[in-house]
């Protein structure tokens, strides 16, 4: 572990009413808009800054990233002791540790989990995923990006890994002028590792996966569909790797349709459901809007359907149309129901 204890040297950033409400509500970000025009410079603002934040009032916010590149200038990261900036390298290895330390009771049986939630860490702009001995980063601000071999060190001390990854292919990046790439930190390239959740296995794909591979968050939906399976005929649309249909199958569903335009990721699913000894699930690639008023030409009917699309809308302006989309797949997927038919319906657009 790193223990670098020179405190570098002080920046402070004195905020404005306005932006001192803000951080004090617990907001945060705050943007260039938030600050005094003068505080808007290198090399203050500089990638990999670490600063103090005080209220208009002069008492003190904790600590703050700083970057001229995005409009968020300053993302808040906690209280440290005493009126210094800790070095990068000291405040990455304490909050990486507390994160991992926290999380360290909860995991339970499972093998897949998030370790590192970004801002809810205190440690904006990072992501940390474990998949058994895999863990797979992804960087959003320039801190981090820049700090990266120094994250892998730090994580590298803490868990024994086959390889670290960072899955920094996310289009979000180009808002603080980063590139979109994928890099191996350290180890040797995973292109498969196998997880354990709920009793079940599922397969991950680290390089070629959505997101870092899978969808963590859903972990208690999956739970639910498990309990609630029994017996069902189960649809589910926008499967992916139908991380939901195996859920569905480990509960005692009578059968599972998948639905995806990816092939790989509906072959994926079926190479699941078999290492797990379940019944093969029916595949359907297609466009899930075409396939949904299909099954209901061909009245197909369904005891579970399990909706979870992604983002119709990921901005203000892609609302009215975002929502038309929800109501709709929603609708006609209700018209699949079979009578006490259920619906497990999700989104994931922020902006709704």
């Amino acid at each position: 572990m790193l223990h670098n204890r020179k405190v570098a040297p002080l920046l402070v950033i004195d905020l404005e009413k306005n932006a001192s409400r803000l951080a004090r509500r617990g907001h945060p970000w705050l943007y260039k808009d938030d600050l005094k025009a003068a505080d808007l410079v290198d090399p203050v603002f500089s990638p990999g800054t670490i600063v103090r934040v005080r209220d208009h009032e002069g008492r003190d916010l904790g600590l703050a990233c700083a970057s001229i590149r995005s409009k968020i200038a300053l993302r808040l990261c906690g209280s440290w002791p005493g009126d210094g900036v800790p070095s990068l390298d000291e405040f990455l290895a304490n909050r990486i540790g507390r994160a991992i330390s926290l999380r360290e009771g909860l995991i339970g049986e499972r093998t897949g989990v998030r370790l590192v939630y970004g801002e809810a860490d205190q440690i904006p702009g990072l992501v940390v995923d474990r998949y058994d001995d895999v863990l797979v980063l992804q960087a959003t601000t320039a801190l981090i990006d820049a700090s990266l071999p120094l994250v892998a060190s730090i994580l590298g001390e803490l868990i024994e890994t086959r390889m670290i990854l960072a899955r920094n292919d996310l289009s979000i990046r180009r808002l603080e002028r980063l590139p979109q790439e994928v890099v191996l930190l350290a180890g040797e390239p995973v292109e498969r590792v196998s997880i354990l959740e709920h009793g079940v296995t599922h397969l991950v794909r680290p390089y070629a996966g959505q997101k870092t591979g899978m969808y963590l968050d859903q972990r208690p939906a999956r739970k639910r569909v498990q309990e609630l399976a029994s017996g069902a005929r189960v649809l589910d649309l926008f499967s992916y790797q139908g991380a939901f249909s195996m859920a569905a199958l480990s509960g005692g569903a009578a059968s599972a349709t998948m639905v995806d335009q990816s092939i790989s990721a509906l072959e994926l699913g079926l190479e699941t459901a078999r290492e797990n000894g379940f019944s093969e699930p029916e595949l359907i690639q297609g466009n899930a809007f075409d396939v949904v008023r299909d099954l209901r030409n061909r009245a197909h009917q369904y005891d579970l359907v399990i909706l979870d699309p992604p983002a119709f809308c990921k901005n203000r302006r892609e609302v009215e149309g975002g929502i038309r989309g929800y109501r709709d797949l929603n609708r006609a997927s209700l018209r699949l129901l079979a009578p006490e038919g259920r619906l497990l319906t999700c989104s994931c657009s922020h902006h709704l």
